[in-house]
């Protein structure tokens, strides 16, 4: 008999909608962190990313398992650690700007890429 109420009452309460799991998201910010590859912070990127990943695989195997807190959670995780790698890639993009005017400009860098080729003739 217990049984029978207990299922009765787990079909009468109504599941929670399933949170977004931001796969797509995840695997922008790692391809883009991998394309921008500029050092350090890039590379924090491309591992955030993959952690974002990870996290975001887990939200429909936890949400269908009955899991509810541990699929809002990992899709939490999911987006925050995206936004973070999308972080380092704008870090990454300032950082070669900021290179690139550092060195002179387009001009100079092409001049001193000239020099080094002239040396080596």
């Amino acid at each position: 008999m217990t049984e029978f109420n207990n299922q009765n009452f787990q079909e009468s309460v109504p599941k929670p909608t399933k949170p977004d799991n931001y796969l797509a998201l995840s695997i922008i910010a790692t391809v883009v962190s991998l394309i921008t590859c500029c050092g350090w912070v890039s590379c924090i990127g491309v591992i955030l990313g993959i952690i974002a990943i990870v996290f975001s695989t887990q939200v429909d195997s936890k949400y269908f398992a009955g899991d509810f807190v541990g699929a809002e959670s990992a899709s939490k995780n999911a987006k925050l650690l995206s936004m973070i790698a999308i972080g380092t890639i704008i870090l990454s993009i300032v950082w070669i700007i900021v290179s690139i005017v550092l060195a002179g400009g387009f001009t100079a860098i092409m001049e001193q890429y000239q020099n080094t080729l002239d040396q080596y003739r």
